[in-house]
């Protein structure tokens, strides 16, 4: 169904400069809920809101930035454009965002009045900083798997929840992992499903299919591929009923998407000395062909030279070392110092090992993590030089 959608110019009309930008008047509400304003950069973020930037009036401060996009045709994450959908809403429905959903969905599904972060004029702000319980996301994530139905009362409209967790963009394959689309503040994790991706772990991830919703809280700020993690074991463990045991081939596999283009802060084929640890690692480093598009981990353990391959953008097969097991493994950079290779086993045993390595001036530390519950014992836990 078409839906009218109203334009951001002319809401805030009272707030317009004397010369806005032309295609300022050409976004609409619908853009901004699926991040394609067309202000091509993210706004608002928590590193611009802590040190004032946009106060003390962000409607001001955002119909007075250029739009060199075409509003509808690119997506580009923003805090901004959901604050500004709120702000609208506000507009629309005469009170503020707290007061608002508190009456049409808060108090009827028991959650009480969140903590909320605000602006300097009394907004809440409606690109995050709200703080729910498990439970609390729980009924989110429940509301909308039910499509809109909340123990017998329609809540939301059921409409808008399918229109809402359908994909406006779909990414290209450079995009990370488990981004597959968007929809109107929700993201497609993967085809079937939708989520919420809070900062730091904080996710809500509806499988419809399954008639399940999982959550997870976390702090993994400033760890990188943190939250690729965290849906990779939600996949492999909850989900490994989607995904036939006697059929994981390589082609139905994830691949690590890169994130970093920049060029790393790291030693490539230097051997990282590790401190003394009890399973016996000695040493670790990293190589890289640029023709082949892969890369190859290095490492001593127990006086075994051990070499696992993996792909930059595709996965490239081989052996597990020392077990001789078939898997395959692809690896991306999450930002200048952080490498994370995802390695699925795909022989006897149907888990996977997640190493992420991070390369400083002080040296690389590595964080190693595994599913597989009965051996690859020595891939947990944490590796300093």
């Amino acid at each position: 169904r078409r839906r009218d959608f109203p334009h951001v110019a002319e809401v805030f009309k009272d707030k317009l400069p004397s010369n806005p930008d032309p295609n300022l008047e050409k976004i609409q509400l619908k853009h901004l809920l699926c991040m394609s304003s067309g202000f091509g950069k993210a706004l608002l973020m928590n590193a611009d809101r802590r040190p004032g930037v946009g106060a003390p009036d962000y409607e001001k401060y955002m119909m007075a930035q250029p739009v060199p996009g075409e509003p509808g045709s690119a997506f580009c994450y923003s805090s901004a454009d959901s604050i500004l959908a709120a702000h609208m809403v506000e507009r629309a429905v005469g009170k503020r965002m707290g007061e608002y959903l508190y009456e049409k969905v808060f108090q009827p599904l028991d959650m009480g009045w969140p903590l909320w972060e605000h602006d300097p004029q009394g907004h809440p702000n409606g690109g995050g900083g709200m703080y729910l319980t498990c439970t609390e996301m729980m009924k989110l994530g429940q509301l909308y798997l039910a499509e809109g139905n909340w123990k017998g009362e329609q809540i939301v409209s059921r409409d808008w929840v399918q229109e809402v967790s359908t994909p406006n963009f779909t990414f290209e394959p450079s995009a990370a992992l488990w981004h597959v689309g968007y929809g109107y503040q929700f993201w497609i994790p993967m085809e079937g499903t939708f989520a919420m991706l809070g900062l730091g772990g904080q996710i809500m991830l509806a499988v419809p299919e399954m008639d399940l919703v999982v959550v997870t809280t976390a702090d993994t700020q400033g760890m990188g591929g943190a939250e690729q993690m965290i849906l990779a074991a939600v996949r492999e463990v909850l989900l490994k009923d989607c995904f036939p045991e006697n059929d994981v081939e390589k082609t139905t596999l994830p691949v690590l998407r890169t994130v970093f283009e920049g060029k790393p802060c790291a030693d490539f084929g230097k051997k990282y000395p590790l401190l003394r640890n009890k399973y016996g690692f000695t040493w670790c480093g990293v190589t890289f062909s640029d023709a082949d598009q892969k890369g190859v981990l290095s490492y001593e353990i127990e006086g075994r030279e051990c070499q696992l391959p993996f792909g930059i953008g595709h996965l490239e097969e081989g052996e597990f070392p020392i077990y001789k097991e078939k898997c395959a493994s692809s690896g991306a950079w999450m930002d200048q110092n952080t490498l994370f290779i995802f390695c699925w086993l795909i022989g006897e045993s149907v888990a996977s090992i997640r190493i992420r390595l991070y390369f400083s001036e002080d040296g690389l530390t590595i964080h190693m993590n595994k599913t597989e519950e009965t051996k690859y014992n020595e891939y947990m836990g944490f590796l300093n030089s």
